[in-house]
């Protein structure tokens, strides 16, 4: 008990610096946010993992406890050590158990100690007896890999071969064996797990250390947070209740005869009580196992935080509507309230609460027939048939008050009307309420208050398809083509543009247009678009073996133009020369974006060595403003301006005008889309610097360019 005295000063300390009262003013993310702990799946009476899988040990509780008083979600993750230390250091798992040394110090920060320990030297019981670190030069001794005993051998002592192993109890049982001549670890789960074996504790105890919670480096908010709650168990006496829930296994020492006579004592006893108490124990559970059937009853019937009827017992009311007046289906909507997480910025998680129950108490008064609360601010609601989408909106949105401010909620609906298909498998209030979520996501991504479902809605099979294979493979089954670019003025191949194709194993050719936007809504559009730039610069590598000027070009998209590391990719995997030979095309759409963002992408790796070009010039909101503010080098004519310059005196002018200003500002000009001679040689007298066309060559396979550039 001299350890926790030490556990109160600390928790003093800290509770004088941040402590105004019991709640600690947790926000609401403290209240939100899961917690990843990692650890030993082998290290009792610490954290261990029993018979069936379950987290149990003294830090288990404690970090139960801490999720409890802290308002987080918890979860345990027991594995090998080395893998549980890596698991916080990828950010995998969020904090760890573990003594406090300087070398983990620069991966982890440390909170206030909550209990300590020393090692130990276990040698076999039979065999040579080691009392001392110098006992150990030239013997084989076992440690866990990635520990703080293998740390500190390795650091200061030599002569000691050390054998690595994976778990606590290995390290005892490879003694046992005859694998190791001893085992350094932890003397407290040490000796327990060496109970059965031939292995005993042959040393003082050493190397004194505090034992910690350690989470990643920077981490600070988690850091306080913890220190906060470990400090609150210590005030209100939580820290010492678990303590001493854990203390016999703590302050461990083998099995007495008299603790075996105890045991016998204590499973007898029970037995004469239970027989005694058997009657008056039956008529006490029979009563709580009617109250409980009721308690659960009403938490598989109703949502616990709103009162309305929860997401099972909403679809079975439905199904017996629908059953019973299948003639006339009601309208199902399935919403969600857009401005919680404002609501909960500004109020926290007491005005997010309000908000909702303030809503699901006014559903209860509005002409509805059926409501529930799906979790976290959805709603699904049937209203009678041939209700207005318009009307519905108009009746939720009533605000409430908020610490004195009126607060509208912001809804975003998705509406299903109508009969369900006759081929619909399942219960058909199911069917409802997924058109009606289908109809959500459509109103979210197209930015409307509401959507009603239509089949036009529901997603192609193929467009599954692509994206799973997307995620599986990656670009596995994708090639370039590049499409040359003719120098108007020598005649000569010295550019061409990288494209990008994809041949799928089942679905055949798939267009870009197709699985471009999909690229970019899955998030794999920068993994790609980085697949593409190596391949480009290998293949740029080749074709200046035949023209050391070359350069292709790669079309760029605005979700890269946010890639934080774009820069850096490009700095660090180009060398100065290969950049030169790169032009990086954006269209305008993609600019206009984030604009300031995209000025300083563009303007970072000009200053690298790669040129820009605006593709599809003409064709966006303000395309003269970008040839001032940005540092392009490259306008690309879109084709809809050069097709009818032999026929349209305006486009001609519009056509000449562009290349003029363009070279005025120093850019050159490039003509897309030629597909006749005559364009050509009209393009090459107004001064067109380049063009790229069918009438010049198609897309094609990177080896039939060298004859070309040649």
């Amino acid at each position: 008990m001299r350890r926790i005295s030490l556990y109160l000063i600390a928790a003093t300390l800290l509770l004088s610096g941040i402590l105004s009262d019991r709640s600690f003013a947790q926000t609401d993310s403290d209240r939100q946010t899961k917690i990843v702990f990692a650890g030993s799946a082998d290290y009792p009476p610490f954290e261990w993992l029993d018979a069936k899988g379950r987290a149990k040990g003294f830090i288990i509780d404690l970090q139960e406890s801490m999720g409890r008083h802290g308002g987080r979600t918890v979860e345990h993750r027991l594995e090998n050590w080395p893998d549980a230390v890596s698991a916080v250091k990828t950010g995998k798992a969020d904090v760890i158990a573990f003594f406090a040394s300087e070398e983990r110090s620069q991966h982890f920060d440390f909170t206030l100690p909550f209990y300590h320990l020393s090692h130990a030297i276990f040698s076999h019981a039979k065999g040579r007896q080691f009392r001392s670190l110098d006992n150990l030069k030239g013997f084989r001794t076992a440690v866990v890999s990635g520990s703080y005993a293998e740390r500190r051998l390795q650091e200061e002592q030599t002569g000691i071969t050390l054998v690595p192993v994976d778990t606590e109890r290995a390290c005892v049982e490879v003694v046992h064996t005859g694998l190791a001549d001893a085992c350094i670890e932890v003397s407290l789960t040490s000796r327990q797990n060496a109970t059965g074996m031939d292995v005993v504790q042959t040393s003082h105890l050493f190397w004194h250390q505090p034992y910690v919670f350690g989470v990643r480096k920077g981490n600070t908010e988690l850091l306080e947070w913890m220190n906060r709650e470990l400090a609150a168990m210590q005030a209100d006496g939580t820290y010492f209740s678990i303590y001493e829930r854990w203390k016999k296994a703590l302050e461990w020492h083998p099995p007495t005869m008299t603790d075996h006579l105890q045991t016998i004592a204590w499973i007898l006893i029970p037995l004469v009580l239970l027989g005694l108490a058997g009657l008056s124990l039956s008529w006490y559970l029979k009563r709580q196992v009617a109250k409980r059937t009721r308690q659960l009853r009403y938490l598989a019937e109703y949502d616990v935080m709103t009162g309305l009827h929860s997401r099972q017992a909403f679809a079975d009311r439905l199904e017996q509507r629908l059953v019973q007046k299948s003639g006339h289906p009601p309208v199902v909507v399935f919403l969600r309230l857009k401005n919680l997480e404002s609501i909960n910025s500004l109020f926290g998680r007491s005005g997010y609460e309000k908000m909702i129950k303030d809503f699901a108490h006014r559903l209860q008064y509005l002409d509805f027939l059926e409501t529930t609360h799906s979790g976290i601010g959805y709603f699904i609601l049937a209203a009678r048939p041939g209700t207005p989408p318009a009307r519905i909106y108009d009746l939720l949105k009533i605000s409430c008050k908020i610490d004195g401010v009126d607060v509208t909620p912001e809804v975003v609906m998705g509406v299903s009307v109508g009969k369900v298909a006759m081929g619909s498998s399942g219960p058909k209030a199911e069917e409802y309420i997924r058109q009606a979520i289908t109809a959500y996501s459509a109103a979210i991504h197209e930015n409307l208050s509401w959507r009603t479902y239509s089949p036009q809605l529901e997603p192609d099979s193929d467009d599954l398809i692509l994206l799973h294979d997307l995620h599986l493979h990656g670009t596995r089954d994708m090639h370039l083509v590049y499409q040359p670019k003719l120098d108007l003025a020598s005649g000569r191949i010295q550019e061409a543009e990288a494209l990008i194709r994809w041949h799928h194993p089942k679905l055949g050719m798939i267009s870009p247009g197709k699985f471009i936007p999909m690229l970019e809504k899955s998030g794999l559009i920068r993994q790609v678009t980085r697949w593409v730039i190596k391949e480009a610069v290998q293949e740029l590598i080749r074709c200046r073996e035949y023209n050391a000027r070359f350069r292709i070009s790669v079309n760029i998209s605005a979700n890269d133009l946010t890639d934080e590391d774009l820069v850096d990719f490009i700095k660090e995997q180009l060398e100065p020369d290969i950049r030169k030979g790169l032009c990086f095309e954006v269209t305008e759409t993609e600019i206009i974006q984030n604009p300031d963002h995209a000025r300083e992408v563009i303007s970072d790796l000009h200053d690298a060595g790669v040129r820009w070009a605006i593709d599809d010039f003409g064709t966006g909101h303000s395309c003269l403003t970008y040839l001032s503010r940005f540092d392009i080098d490259e306008v690309k004519l879109d084709r809809s301006f050069v097709k009818n310059i032999l026929t349209s005196p305006r486009d001609f002018d519009i056509v000449a005008g562009m290349i003029h200003l363009s070279h005025n500002l120093g850019l050159t000009v490039t003509a897309e889309g030629m597909e006749d001679e005559a364009t050509l040689n009209a393009l090459a007298k107004m001064g067109c610097d380049t063009a790229q066309g069918y009438v010049i060559a198609r897309p094609m396979p990177a080896k039939d360019i060298y004859p070309l550039i040649k």
